[in-house]
């Protein structure tokens, strides 16, 4: 038994234990879980503070930074040589002999200071005042002082100038500069220029594709057209008098959403020629150059202006024009402001061309019918200018004595539309006016009923009667 003890024992010695030299080695290690939410919790807050170690260390590391940055400064200082500005205490030190030169002077600025009179030559202060003089008139600090009053103690001669008076000068001027800004936008002033060959070159092919375009979409340069300065001599590149009726209309969609100016301008130089020429060859029109027509009043100023107009004026209107024209006019819905212009404009045009006997003044008084037929409430001042025009026709007609005493039938049915329409908006003056006009210069048909309308208005401002009472067949009288 005791052997097997000191054997047991001297094994012991011999070597440890198995766990202890693997676990020692580091091949095998215990595996730590997933630490919890908690657990991760508990350790981020424990790791907000800095442990007396590390602060430390921190604070050794600032001190370093602060004595290096002092020696920087002090060999900086060094380098750069004494101040002018640097106070040295040596220099006041109790050794110092200023004290007793302070002591030994006599008070400053005695009374019985004598000041040594310079006398200066007139030439020299002459010259001296000329350079130095304007400069302190000129200063307002040195003139006036820091309240605006004269340094001097006296008033200011003179109209003063305050702060209402600055704030006006400053609004008059903003605004004299804005109106010039608008004189140069209303009339700017044209600069010599020249299109760029690439410019030419791409409008000219796009000419050509419009000669002979059907459908499809239109190049995308002629799209940004109306957008281009200059746009009325790059649209003369593309021949538009070459153009075929669908691209007429494809380019009125484009330029009808631009400004009046535009569609102005866009009528004038396109679509008018094209749709007289059609007339004449055709004696009828294009049915997309009547849609261009109808989509050129959704701008009603460009359309009056840039189409309408210079047809009535220009002398040479047929009434079959006209008639193709007011068809137009009838089927689109026209805003009652742009029709009133339209109708007094175009009694300006028939009263010119009744005094120069002109052939086309029958086309005018078809499309002023059109326009009454539309059945607006016209202004006061239109109405005006309608009695006016009538009254007007005839006089020129009564003047020439070559014309003959009956007037047009269309002047007639335009006098009858009116009557019809507008017998209530009329004074009476001028409804008398316009019924000596029809026994002067009446139709045997018409006029019967133009005067029938004309009596059968009120004056302009009369109220309606009211109507009495029913009668029931009973003429007894009742009693309460």
């Amino acid at each position: 038994m005791p052997k097997a003890t000191a054997a047991m024992s001297s094994h012991k010695r011999r070597h440890n234990p198995l766990e202890d030299d693997l676990v020692s080695t580091g091949v095998l290690k215990n595996r730590e879980g997933k630490p919890s939410k908690r657990a991760a919790k508990t350790g981020a807050a424990e790791q907000t503070y800095v442990d007396a170690k590390a602060s430390r260390k921190i604070l050794a590391m600032s001190r370093d930074l602060i004595d290096e940055e002092e020696l920087q400064s002090a060999s900086s200082n060094r380098a750069s040589g004494p101040s002018a500005f640097d106070f040295d205490q040596a220099r006041l030190g109790p050794d110092s002999d200023h004290e007793e030169d302070f002591v030994n002077e006599e008070a400053w600025g005695d009374d019985e200071d004598v000041v040594e009179e310079i006398e200066v030559d007139a030439a020299d202060l002459e010259t001296f005042n000329q350079f130095v003089t304007p400069t302190l008139n000129d200063d307002p600090l040195l003139t006036h002082g820091w309240d605006g009053k004269p340094a001097d103690g006296t008033e200011e001669q003179g109209q003063s100038t305050n702060l209402a008076d600055l704030i006006m000068a400053k609004i008059a001027e903003q605004e004299a500069m804005r109106g010039g800004r608008q004189e140069e936008l209303i009339n700017p002033i044209e600069e010599d220029y020249e299109l760029p060959p690439k410019v030419v070159e791409v409008f000219t092919k796009i000419g050509l594709i419009l000669a002979r375009y059907k459908s499809g979409p239109l190049p995308k340069p002629f799209k940004i057209l109306p957008q281009i300065p200059h746009w009325e001599d790059i649209l003369q590149i593309t021949r538009p008098e070459s153009w075929t009726p669908n691209a007429c209309y494809a380019a009125t969609r484009i330029f009808v959403s631009a400004k009046p100016l535009v569609v102005q301008r866009f009528m004038e130089m396109v679509i008018l020629e094209h749709v007289r020429e059609d007339i004449y060859e055709n004696k009828k029109l294009n049915v997309h150059l009547f849609n261009c027509l109808k989509r050129g009043l959704y701008k009603p100023a460009g359309f009056f202006k840039g189409f309408l107009f210079p047809l009535a004026a220009s002398g040479t209107c047929t009434l079959r024009e006209a008639q193709i024209i007011s068809a137009v006019l009838a089927r689109v819905s026209i805003p009652v402001l742009h029709s009133a212009a339209a109708i007094k404009t175009l009694c300006d045009i028939a009263a010119e061309q009744a005094s120069q006997q002109s052939e086309c003044v029958s086309a005018t008084n078809y499309m002023l019918k059109v326009l009454l037929e539309k059945k607006y409430a016209l202004p006061w001042q239109c109405v005006d200018s309608l009695v006016f025009h009538f009254l007007r026709y005839a006089a020129a007609a009564r003047d020439v004595e070559s014309a003959p005493k009956a007037l047009p039938v269309i002047f007639h049915q335009c006098m009858l539309v009116f009557a019809q329409r507008y017998r209530n908006d009329i004074t009476e003056d001028q409804r008398e006016a316009l019924l000596d006009l029809l026994l002067n210069h009446g139709h045997d048909k018409i006029s019967p009923e133009i005067r029938r309308e004309l009596l059968a208005g009120r004056g302009r401002g009369v109220p309606l009667e009211q109507a009495g009472p029913a009668f029931d067949g009973d003429d007894t009288m009742q009693v309460d």
